[in-house]
């Protein structure tokens, strides 16, 4: 099987998602780059990731593999106001 080129995103979504406690709620897509902001192992990893594949992709699959990991609907598109990383994101339920 051919590994994505966006497997280390699935990676570093896959960690930081552990690290949060349940229920995750509807700004979880902001709550883990918040995350990744702010430990600088992850912000490292989230650096290289945006050097080989660019900003949006990296940033369009982080928003996708929250969604799929963490088993959620996206409801509607919001401006992020707590990160830097991205400019919107979608807001999730269950």
């Amino acid at each position: 099987m051919k590994v994505p080129k966006t497997k280390g995103v699935l990676d570093l979504v896959s960690e930081v998602l552990r690290s949060f406690p349940e229920p995750l709620g509807e700004d979880v897509i902001e709550d883990v780059c918040i995350a990744i902001e702010s430990n600088p192992r992850w912000r490292r990893r989230y650096d290289e990731l945006v050097g080989t594949l660019g900003k949006w992709v990296v940033n369009s699959w982080i928003g996708k593999y929250v969604r799929d990991i963490a088993a959620m609907k996206g409801l509607r598109q919001v401006a992020a106001t707590r990160t830097r990383l991205v400019k919107s994101y979608r807001k999730l339920m269950r």
